[in-house]
């Protein structure tokens, strides 16, 4: 009973932590769209994308293959690889962190927008204890402490901003921007501070037990690296499209935009949150060598997350300008957008566990220079029809960017693992068959 719930509790904590995270997300774009002018509320979108993109890049994708090296190190208590590691995450996180400072304290005084200058600055500014944030989740994360690896960032953050914003709408009347901005600020860094204390001498902040003997970073910085692009696709793809309205769209425009892509990144959880429950099951159904489970657990997966998808834009196409009408009037554009945005996730739906055939498989890193050329489509597509079709037109570049995304994925797991994860590869199989 102990294994089970061994296995069982980062998968619920996890989707609890997110879920709520996701809750709050919500009720804070809910209340800002309500209250705060059109304008105001995308500069409060694009620095919180900002914050949410530029901490990811600033771990340099130490945390995403700290996952896998802290936990075998504190599996096999060699303190002196974790202090290595750390040591070699710190000091590149450092780096890049000093260049995020330096331009958003001058994005302010740069030839840019003013409220783009805004964005940058405060978005930049959070984005250095969340890079901390980040770190800190994957040691905590590979230790097993799940609670401090999920509930800080997803639950704390979010929710003290949602606390923040009711007070100050209904007890001070304020509706200026700025104290938001300031608040999502220092909650972040209260939040990493936070966090770190509660770590204690296995926060990153913190001065290791050990002094490594050489610099380790020239052994993880290539993998590092490539996986920083995985993330940024898998994690971050919602982040970098709002920054990318940010700097092609008029402000108002870039709060439709990010009310419409937030309402269809939560319909896609939903749609996924299934393949969470079945990897551990099909980590071993692959390891025994039986792929009639393998296929009956992919194909499971595929359809519960195909119909949820389904509904979510049969749902969206009859009642979504009844819906956008609870953000405010300004909010009824992004009934189009959203649409799309929804096409763009039921491709991702449909790409189905490619991804995790591959990760499990060990291939992960070859995914790499496709997560590159994904986001060259998307900034490149967003750039050409931006100009012409607004916040429609960088929709639609997603849903270019993802569609490319699920077909090369298919390729690629059937070029490296032999099988496909994804509906129209497992559909294909069973007619063969």
């Amino acid at each position: 009973m102990k294994t089970l719930w061994r296995f069982v509790l980062p998968v619920f904590g996890l989707m609890g932590a997110r879920l709520a995270g996701a809750g709050f997300g919500l009720l804070s774009q809910l209340l800002l769209a309500r209250y705060f002018l059109a304008h105001d509320v995308g500069i409060a979108f694009l620095a919180m994308s900002i914050t949410g993109f530029v901490s990811m890049v600033i771990t340099c994708g130490y945390t995403a293959i700290g996952m896998t090296y802290l936990a075998r190190y504190f599996a096999l208590d060699r303190q002196g690889l974790v202090d290595g590691f750390i040591v070699a995450a710190r000091r590149d996180m450092l780096i890049a962190s000093a260049i995020v400072l330096v331009i958003a304290i001058t994005a302010p005084f740069l030839p840019l927008a003013p409220e783009l200058g805004l964005a940058i600055l405060f978005g930049g500014l959070a984005a250095l204890p969340h890079a901390l944030i980040r770190l800190d989740n994957a040691i905590a994360n590979s230790q097993r402490r799940f609670h401090l690896a999920y509930v800080p960032d997803f639950v704390f953050r979010s929710g003290l901003l949602v606390i923040f914003i009711l007070g100050m709408v209904f007890f001070t009347g304020n509706r200026d921007v700025l104290p938001v901005l300031v608040a999502f600020t220092i909650i972040t860094f209260a939040v990493a501070l936070g966090q770190a204390a509660l770590l204690g001498r296995d926060s990153a902040v913190v001065p290791t037990r050990t002094k490594p003997r050489r610099d380790l970073r020239p052994r993880y910085r290539n993998r590092a690296a490539a996986m920083l692009f995985v993330y940024v696709v898998t994690y971050t793809t919602a982040d970098l499209i709002v920054m990318l309205a940010g700097f092609l769209l008029p402000t108002p425009d870039v709060a439709i935009l990010g009310v419409a892509i937030r309402l269809a990144a939560l319909v896609g959880f939903f749609s996924s949150a299934s393949q969470q429950f079945v990897l551990r099951d099909l980590a071993t159904a692959i390891k025994d060598s039986q792929p009639a489970r393998v296929n009956e657990l992919l194909l499971r997966t595929n359809l519960v997350g195909i119909a949820t998808m389904a509904l979510a834009i049969l749902g969206v196409a009859v009642l979504g300008p009844f819906m956008l009408t609870f953000f405010g009037s300004h909010y009824a554009a992004a009934y189009w957008p959203l649409l799309i945005f929804l096409g763009s996730q039921m491709f991702r739906t449909l790409g189905g566990m490619n991804g995790q055939l591959l990760a499990l498989g060990g291939h992960q890193l070859r995914s790499a220079t496709l997560c590159l050329v994904v986001v060259v489509i998307l900034v490149g597509l967003a750039v050409l029809l931006a100009p012409q079709f607004g916040v429609s037109g960088i929709a639609l570049a997603a849903l270019v960017a993802e569609a490319v995304w699920a077909v090369a994925l298919a390729f690629q797991a059937q070029k490296l693992e032999g099988r496909r994860g994804d509906i129209v590869g497992l559909l294909t199989l069973r007619a063969a068959r």
